[in-house]
């Protein structure tokens, strides 16, 4: 398989997965570019979610509750849930990597938030068919947008459910394949 799809429940560890991977990317030699995103907190309540790029460099507000009785949602926001979605920062952090793109994509998330932007829709359509890139990505374990239903079901892609059994041993695995693939 080209493609890896990281799926579960929220909150069982997949974008700490992906941060080890990173991680063991740089010991491993392969070159990778992409981006993760990180909960916000504020006295243990989450407030929101970051955009952060893979050398950790670059990091921008992906999206932020409503806060206050008085905080109205602006309109020209997209928003999911309680939170208003930060479409600007999202593509000005995460779609410039896919202008000259390295072999290996690391893309978490592609949800809900992130598909609001057709311009990454689009990008995401065109590297899952790319035969020189593979990618590496988390998405929703239940429902989702149209695309993330496709790439589930395109014969390209694993899809690996992350859990407490198995989200520690993922890492070495997922490494094994990539080297394998190379």
């Amino acid at each position: 398989m080209r493609h890896i799809l990281l799926t579960g429940p929220p909150g069982i560890g997949k974008t700490s997965l992906v941060k080890k991977i990173i991680e063991n990317m740089k010991m491993s030699q392969i070159e990778c570019d992409g981006f993760y995103t990180e909960e916000v907190r504020n006295n243990n309540t989450r407030i929101g979610f970051d955009i952060i790029s893979l050398d950790g460099n670059k990091r921008a507000v992906l999206a932020r509750k409503l806060q206050g009785r008085n905080h109205q949602q602006d309109p020209n926001m997209p928003s999911v849930g309680q939170y208003s979605v930060y479409l600007d920062n999202f593509e000005k952090l995460a779609l410039p990597v896919f202008k000259q793109p390295k072999s290996l994509l690391i893309i978490d998330e592609i949800g809900k938030m992130e598909l609001f932007s057709r311009k990454f829709e689009g990008h995401i359509r065109k590297v899952i068919i790319d035969k020189n890139i593979r990618i590496i990505a988390t998405v929703p374990l239940i429902g989702g947008p149209a695309l993330v239903k496709q790439l589930k079901d395109d014969p390209n892609c694993d899809v690996i459910l992350v859990n407490e059994t198995n989200r520690d041993k993922l890492v070495a695995e997922i490494i094994g394949m990539l080297e394998t693939n190379k």
